[in-house]
């Protein structure tokens, strides 16, 4: 009985191995594949469902069966459309969450944006990637740094937790988050700029100057 029941159970694991495979590399990876799969299933129904009850049964209730198909067919057309946008918007959200825009209230003039760029830190806030990069200028009588400074300082007093303490592959992916979405007046960031420059910033918090920057991007958020 135990040998019995271990050959039993290897095989039940290669069945269900086998089927795990057919329904998330062949049916999930596919809409189309789905949808196919699940009418597939009805078909069978139907088709067990003559064989139970005589193929008359499905004669005499042909207009129930279909309007049951074409309702099933449109639900599965706005599923699969629907989960096919919900990639889309992941694909267009960045990975950091910031404090939600209800809470602040920003002041744009004091960040010398232009109504487009306005418009693109809005979506930034709000969890959204930027659809054009948005040109940071404050800072220029101070030079590049500062403005990588005061750009920081915007991202820590917005990133719920601060952008102090993050290393590593988060570290990176804030990078790559200010590069896609900032140019430092007209110029691209760049990454080993960015990396000198947080890490003086991160050493200079103490500073007065560092305070300054603070206490004006909190006026920028409408912090205080």
């Amino acid at each position: 009985m135990e040998k019995f029941i271990l050959n039993a159970g290897k095989v039940l694991a290669r069945w269900r191995s086998g089927i795990n495979y057919f329904l998330e590399e062949k049916v999930q990876n596919s809409s189309t594949n789905l949808i196919l799969f699940i009418l597939s299933i009805f078909t069978v129904f139907l088709v067990s469902f003559s064989f139970i009850f005589g193929p008359g049964s499905i004669t005499e209730n042909f207009p129930v069966f279909l309007f049951l198909l074409i309702v099933m067919i449109l639900v599965l057309v706005w599923v699969a459309v629907f989960y096919e946008s919900e990639k889309h918007l992941e694909t267009e959200r960045h990975d950091f969450r910031l404090i939600p825009l209800k809470n602040l209230q920003v002041r744009y003039e004091l960040l010398n944006l232009d109504k487009e760029s306005k418009e693109q830190l809005i979506r930034l806030i709000k969890g959204l990637r930027v659809r054009k990069k948005i040109n940071f200028t404050i800072g220029n009588k101070s030079g590049d740094s500062a403005n990588h400074r005061v750009l920081f300082v915007l991202f820590d007093e917005l990133v719920v937790g601060g952008v102090q303490d993050l290393t590593g592959e988060r570290k990176r992916n804030f990078f790559n988050l200010l590069m896609d979405s900032f140019l430092m007046n007209n110029e691209p960031l760049k990454e080993n700029t960015l990396k000198t420059s947080f890490s003086a910033w991160k050493s200079d918090q103490e500073k007065i100057n560092s305070r300054n920057q603070r206490k004006l991007v909190r006026q920028m958020l409408g912090i205080e």
